[in-house]
Formats: C-alpha cells, sequence, structure tokens
C-alpha cells in the first residue's frame, strides 16, 4: 500500500489490483446516507501525529476478514493511523450494534515503512496467484518455504 497526502484527503493506493481509497481530510461529516462502496465512505483528521479515519457505508463486497464474519448496514469503523519511527501503527474499532452486543477493538497492526519500494503490478487471476503467494502472502502470514 501506498499512501499520498494531498490538500483535503489522503489516498490508499492498493498494490493487489491497483485500487485505491480516498480519506476526506476536509473537514467534511461523514454522509447520513452515502451510497455504498467497497470500502465505505471515509473521512479523517489529524489528533495530533495520528490520523483518525472514521467510515461507514460498506456494500456486500466488504469483508471485515478472511473468515467471513457479518457486518450490518450499520456498521461503523473507526482506524488510528500513527507513525513511530520507520512503522506505521494501526488500530480499528468496529461498531455494529445490529450485529455485535460491543464494539470491537483491534491489536495494534505493525506496517514497516519502506520508502524506496515500488507498488508492483498485481492483478488478481489465477496465472499469477502462486507467484503472489510466495512473494506476498506467505511473508505476511509468517509462512516460510524451505
Amino acid at each position: 500500500m501506498e499512501i499520498i497526502q494531498v490538500q483535503g484527503r489522503v489516498l490508499q493506493f492498493f498494490e493487489w489490483n491497483h485500487m485505491w481509497r480516498t480519506i476526506w481530510t476536509d473537514g467534511r461529516k461523514l454522509p447520513d446516507d452515502p451510497d455504498p462502496r467497497w470500502f465505505g465512505y471515509s473521512v479523517g483528521k489529524w489528533e495530533g501525529d495520528t490520523l483518525v479515519v472514521q467510515s461507514t457505508g460498506f456494500d456486500d463486497r466488504t469483508w471485515l476478514d478472511q473468515f467471513g464474519n457479518p457486518y450490518s448496514d450499520e456498521m461503523r469503523l473507526e482506524e488510528r493511523w500513527r507513525r513511530v519511527g520507520d512503522t506505521l501503527e494501526l488500530t480499528m474499532t468496529l461498531t455494529d450494534p445490529k450485529t455485535y452486543t460491543k464494539p470491537w477493538v483491534s491489536e495494534k497492526k505493525l506496517f514497516k515503512l519502506q520508502p524506496k519500494e515500488e507498488i508492483r503490478e498485481e492483478i488478481c487471476v489465477p496465472s499469477v496467484e502462486a507467484e503472489f503467494n510466495r512473494r506476498t502472502r506467505d511473508p505476511a502470514a509468517g509462512v516460510t518455504n524451505k
């Protein structure tokens, strides 16, 4: 993922399928009834050195995780992104009163910054899946090929 900050927004550009997400930082509020989207509708603001992102409006293509945990149209997600040295730290809080009895807070996720790396062209087709697994998915999951 590459993160780009420009006037009024932060863009997250994802290597896999070259998709992007817009996080509006121009002071707007979350809409009451956004058009549903894969990544939801997101607004962010800075609280000191932390980018706090609020999202809603996720459509039925959204995945909470690899296990297929459910969610409803009332789901809200808060992300807290903070740089610590050469690492990005992320904590998420998912609130969905229709589906869960209390908010779920993630453990801290850590992403090593790699400013000299370039986004690769990764397209989701069977002919490249094995190479993607070897180079990206397996190392991310802690799988070593010996």
